[in-house]
């Protein structure tokens, strides 16, 4: 992959142009210097499909309850989102239209996330357990949607950025501005990196209880940031 540079600033070098038409006048050359960033872009294949999963229950029903319901998913307490009330609408009376009878609701959310290749399986394991929990008489009702795809964290840290490319990027940059200004790279006074990696991307959707899935490539960019000292010939 081809290198893209980016040169912050260099320090001082209006007064480069300066002092170099004064012989005698640079004292301390070390002092000054030039700040580089150079980047280098990677690839990550998407290998992750993420799933919400809804829980409606009676206020009376706590975190450990609706777990213990989703038994067998892979669905934990750590896969929990967030928990928030909802009205739900109920009908009463058979002698003609009735004003409905507004009962509060708990609605709890998880977030599963699924490796590609086991899209079917989930699909299939929430669905018998929607049906499973339709069938008792505990007051939940569980429905579940496909939200996104994902890269893994396991992906994400598995890739190592590629330093000495960097440093090396870094260097050629620095070099060519010191030799436009007069002066020659000196050593290396400070160095940082850093990652940026995509979050959620990509889209599923469920057609006539298919799920149709393309997923794409996601860039991430390693980046280096160097300060070189800046040294007279």
């Amino acid at each position: 992959m081809n290198g893209e540079y980016t040169a912050f600033m260099v320090k001082r070098l209006p007064i480069f142009v300066l002092i170099l038409s004064l012989p005698g006048a640079f004292a301390q050359l070390d002092s000054n210097s030039v700040i580089v960033s150079a980047a280098r872009g990677m690839t990550q294949q998407i290998d992750q499909v993420l799933f919400g999963v809804t829980v409606q229950s009676g206020l009376n029903t706590g975190l450990d309850d609706v777990v213990a319901a989703l038994q067998g998913s892979g669905i934990t307490a750590a896969n929990f989102s967030a928990v928030s009330t909802a009205p739900a609408y109920v009908l009463i009376g058979t002698g003609g239209p009735q004003p409905p009878t507004v009962t509060p609701m708990l609605l709890w959310t998880f977030a599963l996330p699924a490796p590609l290749a086991k899209i079917k399986d989930t699909i299939a394991t929430l669905t018998a357990l929607q049906q499973r929990i339709a069938q008792q008489t505990n007051g939940l009702t569980l429905s579940f949607n496909v939200q996104g795809t994902q890269v893994s964290a396991q992906l994400q840290q598995s890739q190592v950025c590629p330093t000495s490319d960097l440093l090396a990027d870094a260097t050629a940059q620095a070099q060519k501005l010191a030799g436009a200004a007069g002066l020659s790279l000196g050593a290396v006074l400070a160095m940082s990196s850093g990652t940026s990696v995509p979050g959620n991307a990509g889209s599923a959707v469920a057609i006539a209880g298919a799920l149709i899935f393309a997923p794409p490539v996601l860039p991430s960019v390693c980046s280096m940031t160097v300060k070189f000292a800046l040294l007279r010939y």
